[in-house]
């Protein structure tokens, strides 16, 4: 589930499904749209933090409802959220611990400040279930780091660290794991302190020279993405996943 909580201006946004490490549901991804839609406007939200329950940020989407509902279509519930991400005008701050998979990862590139715990772990695991990048990321991530490295974490997709997610440009602070909420949480109110119109203005210029290419890529990813899971690449992969074994694509 989705849980929020509004203090002092700021929005708290809660993967809260600790039991599967916060991976994520459509009716999640549809919950933390509505609560952006519904802060885009709202005088009493001046940033939104994101957050997860327990020791995760989040595992990414949930794997039984990912392979049963695969994203097809033009606008499936991940793609909703995050177009509502890319176009919130409002500052927006991640705590991150423990595991950010796939979208995990992916959304932070959308996100003004990124606070992650030393120990924290990313992975993109997109060509490694037969499908692309999603997120927006085949655009901004070449953008922020270069095609090489976005081509390493994209295309090897292995497990990197929180030192080399700031490296990259993903992560603006690494602490310990036991002050990661609390540093976004410092970051966002100070945040909430400054002027809302400058902030929404500064925002606005800083997303301007790529924001409708962005949006275009955006849609194209999340089309190409669920047109490639009804492969059989994919088939393989996710069977794999299942039953817990190295994926065969020696037959492709």
């Amino acid at each position: 589930m989705i849980t929020t909580q509004l203090e002092n201006k700021v929005l708290s946004i809660c993967f809260d499904r600790s039991d599967k490490m916060n991976a994520i549901t459509d009716a999640m991804y549809l919950a933390a749209e509505k609560a952006l839609i519904e802060s885009s406007d709202n005088k009493e939200v001046r940033v939104v933090l994101f957050q997860g329950a327990g020791d995760h940020f989040t595992s990414g989407n949930d794997v039984v409802e990912f392979i049963n509902k695969p994203p097809t279509g033009g606008s499936p519930p991940v793609a909703k959220f995050l177009l509502a991400l890319f176009r919130f005008p409002k500052p927006v701050v991640v705590a991150v611990t423990g595991l950010a998979v796939g979208i995990g990862t992916t959304m932070l590139a959308h996100c003004d400040y990124v606070v992650a715990a030393s120990d924290a772990r990313f992975k993109l695991p997109f060509v490694d279930l037969g499908a692309c990048p999603e997120g927006g990321s085949s655009l901004l991530f070449p953008q922020l780091m270069g095609h090489s490295q976005a081509a390493e974490l994209l295309m090897l997709a292995d497990v990197f660290g929180a030192d080399k997610a700031a490296q990259v440009g993903l992560v603006n602070k690494v602490v310990a794991t036991e002050d990661t909420l609390a540093q976004a949480q410092k970051v966002a109110k100070k945040l909430s302190l400054k002027a809302p119109g400058a902030m929404i203005k500064a925002k606005s210029l800083l997303k301007q020279s790529y924001a409708a290419d962005l949006e275009l890529r955006l849609v194209q990813e999340i089309e190409s993405f669920g047109e490639m899971l009804k492969s059989d690449e994919a088939k393989e992969a996710l069977t794999a996943f299942v039953e817990k074994r190295a994926p065969d694509f020696s037959a492709f």
